[in-house]
């Protein structure tokens, strides 16, 4: 099983910056190639239990609908865990992330994006593990990028 992590400074405090990475049907404001994300229940606040999906831009490479479950979420610890919901485009099985926005200083935060999967198809896990750690930088950056 593959792990990786990616955290960045941010120079806005914790709770803007989870509020940005805990909108469950906003990463498409966030990670590049993520289409609309639809969620499910509509209308609904947003619960564990809670399904998102997007379509991957074919610029990914990996082109076709992903949708995820929020498996667990904490407010005041400002973390959540979500997993994939079924078949991916992304050919990976057992995927598991983690969001997690840590308080650094009062104007300062920390934001880490980290999963657990295995690769299942013509790519290695390496080639998966560079992939991820690649989107995970660029996103985490979109996010440091709007915040600050």
């Amino acid at each position: 099983m593959a792990t990786v992590s990616v955290k960045k400074a941010v120079k806005a405090p914790a709770a803007k910056v989870w509020a940005m990475v805990s909108e469950w049907g906003g990463t498409h404001k966030w990670i590049p190639g993520v289409g609309p994300v639809t969620v499910e229940p509509d209308g609904q606040d947003v619960a564990v239990g809670s399904k998102r999906s997007a379509d991957l831009d074919p610029a990914t490479g990996f082109p076709g609908r992903i949708t995820e479950i929020l498996e667990a979420l904490d407010e005041n610890a400002m973390y959540f865990r979500y997993s994939v919901l079924g078949a991916s485009p992304i050919p990976i099985k057992n995927y598991v992330a983690e969001m997690k926005v840590l308080v650094v200083t009062n104007g300062s935060s920390e934001v880490t994006w980290s999963s657990t999967w295995d690769a299942d198809g013509d790519l290695t896990e390496d080639e998966l593990v560079t992939a991820f750690e690649g989107l995970y930088d660029m996103s985490l950056e979109n996010v440091r990028t709007a915040c600050e």
